[in-house]
């Protein structure tokens, strides 16, 4: 079995259970990743203007070189954006450390924005992607994106 890069409808259904959200799928895009078929690892982008689009990410387990290669592959060279945003609620501390880790930096606020508190904005450029290089991109076999 094994690991698997997947995407569609039942990645982002799961995504967005996890983030207590909604998933449009005729407006998004999902990619996933499998261990032995179950899904441990998801991310939404949707919000595509040509310059930017907005990410949800939901990680159960570790990922693999591979699926980091492939969801940053997604925005920046199929999509072609210059920027990712990612926004995280202010006491979800677990996310902000995965966000951070990644690259990303807080670029704005909302005050209150969510129950709990504040929405932060991370934000991560393409040239600050240090995932887009041989060590991830060679390995990125980027699904298909879904109809």
């Amino acid at each position: 079995m094994g690991w698997n890069i997947i995407s569609g409808h039942l990645v982002g259904d799961w995504v967005a259970k996890r983030l207590s959200g909604g998933y449009f799928a005729e407006r998004s895009q999902a990619i996933g990743l499998e261990k032995n078929a179950d899904l441990v690892a998801g991310v939404i982008y949707e919000n595509w203007n040509h310059r930017s689009i907005m990410c949800h990410i939901a990680i159960e387990e570790r990922i693999t070189p591979s699926f980091l290669g492939a969801i940053f592959h997604y925005p920046y060279i199929v999509c072609e954006v210059d920027k990712i945003i990612a926004p995280v609620a202010d006491d979800n501390e677990a996310s902000k450390r995965l966000v951070e880790k990644m690259g990303f930096v807080e670029e704005a606020r909302i005050k209150d924005a969510y129950v709990s508190g504040d929405m932060i904005f991370y934000t991560l450029t393409r040239d600050n992607c240090k995932y887009l290089g041989e060590r991830y991109g060679q390995k990125c076999p980027v699904p298909a994106p879904s109809a």
